[in-house]
């Protein structure tokens, strides 16, 4: 018996030893991966995706709401285009917008005024929503399939030109507004 108390008293410390090794790694992994993570050399502060819909209100015309919005600002000059000379105030945005499948119809009902609806495949980013980035996995070439439209009930200063693309069996929009 005093053979079993012992056993038992060992592997009663044993395990109280590891529950708290390994509560105080996760803890300590998780916020030094947080903190001290460094941002890849190829992401610029401006072109870090944005979540906030009051702020893109600032950048666009908004008419209807979104339920989710991530956008994204960039300078074309910062990355390699085949464009010959480009001005530095131009921009490029590309926003992810779900609306309600109410707002989402009206949204496309609105946009087809302009110019009627055309097929179109948008290859994915890397920020998109999970369930855009899963979608354009079953295509297996990476895009989204969808129907284009005018974007001119989205257009403001300094944007003067794009298109929205509304992503097949979804109330996904994706908005690609250019400066130039």
């Amino acid at each position: 018996m005093e053979i079993s108390r012992s056993i038992l008293m060992f592997n009663f410390l044993l395990l109280i030893i590891l529950l708290n090794a390994c509560s105080r790694n996760d803890s300590v992994d998780s916020n030094s991966t947080n903190i001290n993570a460094p941002m890849p050399a190829n992401v610029n502060a401006e072109n870090v995706p944005q979540d906030n819909v009051e702020e893109l209100a600032k950048i666009i015309k908004l008419d209807f709401t979104p339920e989710e919005a991530t956008f994204s600002e960039v300078n074309p000059n910062t990355k390699n285009n085949n464009r010959s000379v480009s001005a530095p105030n131009e921009k490029k945005l590309v926003a992810v917008l779900k609306f309600s499948s109410e707002n989402a119809n009206q949204v496309a009902a609105l946009a087809e005024k302009y110019k009627p609806a055309i097929p179109a495949d948008i290859d994915a980013e890397n920020w998109f929503p999970a369930e855009l980035i899963a979608q354009s996995q079953l295509t297996g070439d990476e895009s989204l399939k969808g129907s284009a439209y005018a974007a001119n009930d989205f257009l403001q200063t300094p944007y003067a030109d794009g298109k929205l693309t509304r992503i097949n069996n979804t109330d996904y929009f994706i908005l690609e507004l250019t400066s130039f």
